[in-house]
């Protein structure tokens, strides 16, 4: 996450309202999903029910996310933002049309063809909010999408992996901010500049893919170890986001994952521990 303008940041509990709804979002659209209704998905190269397959997960994982990063900085400074932009739009729609297919295929026990219906009319709806002039439409569009995607990974993610994840993401994240791809485009672009990526709240501008991944740990809770952890995961999610805007409030960047990650994963297991 950066600063969108000069002055200094001053962090409030307003500016906890992305993460919150997103958080918010997550156990509504997740808890029918509880009981073991969400289909199967295999999103990983490895089985990852062991430390050593979900570690090759995980390197993976990051690995291709330092590579998209790398690719989008290196295509902004050679003029192509028109290019980034676009691919951005089509593959948000991908993604959303995919996800929303799986949730709906996993709660409705409906005819193919309207799932289909059903999925394009959302994945419409995602995209004409995220990339439209309202702020409140690009909020909806942002936690709709957010949400999904962190549930299809928290449901289709094995248990290891997702710690596992979870520990490389922060270390990834503060590595990739203060020395690498992703503290690059944040100086590189403006506000706005990538809508769809990041999402620009007040003085705030915050990557959709932090929103993803608070939405990832969430659900590992919710599918995991129940409602009560949900809810620590929830709240140590919030109050690390906080602390992370305290520290940003001090620096121009600061990686939005590793206070946010870590406290969630202490509040998942505390119910769990108790």
């Amino acid at each position: 996450m950066a600063e969108t303008e000069e002055a200094a940041f001053k962090p409030r509990p307003k500016h906890l309202l992305p993460v919150a709804l997103g958080l918010v979002a997550t156990g509504i659209l997740g808890y029918p999903l509880a009981n073991g209704v969400a289909l199967p998905a295999q999103v990983t190269p490895f089985t990852g029910t062991s430390v050593t397959g979900a570690s090759l997960n995980a390197i993976i994982f990051v690995l291709a996310l330092a590579t998209a990063a790398t690719a989008m900085f290196l295509l902004i400074r050679r003029g192509r933002m028109r290019f980034i932009r676009r691919m951005i739009k089509a593959a948000l729609i991908i993604v959303a049309f995919a996800v929303t297919f799986w949730y709906s295929a996993s709660l409705l026990s409906i005819d193919v063809s309207l799932l289909l219906l059903l999925s394009v009319a959302v994945a419409a709806f995602i995209g004409l909010t995220v990339f439209g002039k309202s702020r409140l439409g690009q909020l909806v569009g942002v936690t709709a999408l957010a949400s999904l995607t962190g549930l299809f990974l928290g449901y289709s993610i094995p248990l290891v992996t997702a710690l596992v994840l979870v520990a490389a993401l922060v270390v990834y994240d503060i590595v990739a901010v203060f020395r690498g791809p992703v503290g690059a485009l944040a100086k590189t672009v403006a506000s706005g500049d990538l809508p769809g990526a990041m999402y620009s709240y007040g003085e705030l501008t915050i990557g959709m893919g932090d929103l993803v991944f608070y939405s990832l740990l969430a659900t590992t809770a919710l599918a995991n170890f129940g409602v009560w952890s949900f809810l620590g995961a929830a709240a140590g999610i919030l109050a690390g986001t906080y602390l992370g805007f305290r520290a940003l409030s001090r620096y121009e960047m600061f990686p939005g994952l590793p206070f946010s990650l870590l406290l969630g994963v202490a509040g998942m297991m505390l119910p769990v521990l108790l």
